[in-house]
């Protein structure tokens, strides 16, 4: 449902900022728009949705809070109970990376190039054999 509310909102957005109908649509569509957000049922599920940030904010502050001291923890070191090979994240374990010297490939040497005089090459289309230049 708040993926469809989004949509709409998204269209509705676009269709505002790319209308090419002037100054008559934009005041009308912006009418209607102010009385769908003052509607009394908007504002209700306005009202609980902050509601619910205000009451959830002080939870989500603490787990995020936690999380970023231990990741500080393990980053310093200062967290004894982790394994000093492996970094864990959530319930994966990646191993330490080992470094492998770097491999370069150095591309053959391109064939020699025979030089090509001006006064004997031919273009389609020149007339004469020579190749040269006509005056």
């Amino acid at each position: 449902m708040k993926g469809k509310a989004a949509l709409v909102v998204g269209m509705a957005a676009g269709y505002v900022l790319g209308a090419r109908d002037g100054r008559e649509r934009y005041e009308q569509i912006k009418s209607q728009a102010d009385r769908l957000w003052n509607d009394p049922k908007v504002q209700k599920n306005v009202a609980q949705a902050q509601d619910v940030v205000k009451e959830k904010a002080p939870v989500v502050q603490a787990k995020v809070s936690d999380a970023a001291k231990q990741a500080t923890g393990k980053v310093k070191g200062g967290d004894s109970s982790a394994d000093p090979g492996n970094v864990t994240v959530g319930t994966g374990s990646v191993p330490p990376s080992t470094t492998m010297p770097p491999t370069t490939t150095v591309p053959p040497p391109a064939p020699p190039v025979s030089p090509v005089s001006p006064a004997t090459t031919t273009f389609p289309g020149d007339k004469g054999t020579s190749g040269g230049l006509h005056g």
